[in-house]
């Protein structure tokens, strides 16, 4: 068993990116709201957001997993995904933010603005172990603590994961981590 303690923002279009690819990663510094990104070694759960996923911001041949723009604060949402830092890589140069390009879903030009952003904050790509719940839990929030510009929130409830499947495939990841060498 596995306790989320941890709820994580996302677009909702990459995770068929990451279900298709077999490898998972983010980029964080930190939203508007947060002085940096918290790095966590525990398991997190991930809401699926829609807040500022477009047609500009994904890669042409992601556009198709852009299957809801509609952002919802309810105060519920079904939890699919929990995932882990596995490892961290350091995108201190536009050089090695274009050598991460050919296995990301965003579009270069919107990387490029997050990699400008706050340019005192570094930029952090992380490689996720994702896991896609094989029953979806019922996750309670407050959607004023949800919403706006941050990556984290607490969830009301405890959740409890049993049953998971691993995403990722290792050859797949392996192929990134050796192009960026780590």
């Amino acid at each position: 068993m596995l306790k989320v303690d941890l709820i994580l923002k996302e677009w909702s279009s990459v995770f068929s990116f990451f279900e298709l690819k077999k490898y998972c990663m983010i980029f964080r510094k930190g939203g508007i709201h947060e002085k940096e990104f918290l790095e966590t070694d525990s398991y997190f759960g991930i809401f699926k957001t829609y807040e500022h996923e477009s047609t500009e911001t994904v890669k042409p041949s992601c556009k198709s997993f852009l299957t809801n723009l509609t952002v919802d604060y309810s105060g519920t949402f079904d939890l699919e995904y929990i995932a882990k830092i596995k490892k961290s890589y350091l995108v201190d140069s536009l050089e090695k933010l274009e050598v991460l390009d050919e296995f990301s879903p965003w579009s270069l030009e919107y990387l490029k603005d997050r990699y400008n952003f706050k340019p005192k904050n570094p930029l952090n790509c992380y490689f996720l172990e994702l896991r896609k719940l094989k029953i979806p839990e019922k996750v309670l929030y407050s959607p004023e603590e949800a919403k706006g510009c941050k990556s984290w929130f607490s969830p009301v409830n405890d959740i409890k994961i049993y049953s998971s499947s691993l995403i990722n495939d290792p050859m797949n990841e392996n192929k990134v981590y050796s192009r960026v060498g780590i």
